[in-house]
C-alpha cells in the first residue's frame, strides 16, 4: 500500500513538472491590459488594446502556429517558437500589413505576457495576462 502511494505521488510530481501551465502545449487566451503606442522615438502614449487597434484578447495557438482574436477572424502565422529561462518565446511576421514583425513572451509559470509589434511607422508594447483554454 505504501509503495502504491509513493508511486502515485511520483506520478503527480512528474506530471506537474513535465509541462508548465503556459508553455504553449495547449492554446492560450492572452488579454491585453496596457499598450504603449510609439510613433516617434521621443513620443509614446499609454493606451489600451482598442487605442492601438489591437484585439483585446489574443488567441495563441502554438501547436497550430497561429495568433488570432481580430474581430474579422484574421490570423497571423507564428514563424518561430522558443523556450528559454521559463519563458515561451514567439515570433511572427505579417507581410500583408506592410511588413509588420511581432514578438510575444509569456512567463510559463504565471502567464504574464509582454508583446512588441513593430511597423515602418512605429510600434507598440503590450502587457497582459494569458490563461488556458
Amino acid at each position: 500500500m505504501k509503495a502504491l502511494g509513493f508511486a502515485a505521488g511520483l506520478l503527480a510530481v512528474a506530471a506537474t513538472a513535465s509541462a508548465a501551465p503556459y508553455d504553449g502545449s495547449t492554446p492560450l487566451k492572452c488579454a491585453i491590459q496596457t499598450v504603449l503606442i510609439c510613433s516617434d522615438p521621443s513620443i509614446c502614449v499609454r493606451g489600451t488594446a482598442a487605442t492601438a487597434l489591437l484585439p483585446p484578447v489574443v488567441a495563441v495557438d502554438v501547436p497550430g502556429r497561429l495568433l488570432g482574436g481580430d474581430a474579422s477572424g484574421r490570423t497571423v502565422k507564428i514563424v518561430s517558437v522558443g523556450h528559454a529561462a521559463g519563458r515561451l518565446l514567439l515570433h511572427g511576421e505579417d507581410l500583408q500589413m506592410s511588413g509588420t514583425a511581432w514578438n510575444v513572451v509569456v512567463e510559463e509559470g504565471s502567464g504574464s505576457m509582454t508583446a512588441a509589434v513593430l511597423t515602418h511607422a512605429g510600434g507598440y508594447l503590450a502587457f497582459g495576462t494569458c490563461a488556458g483554454p
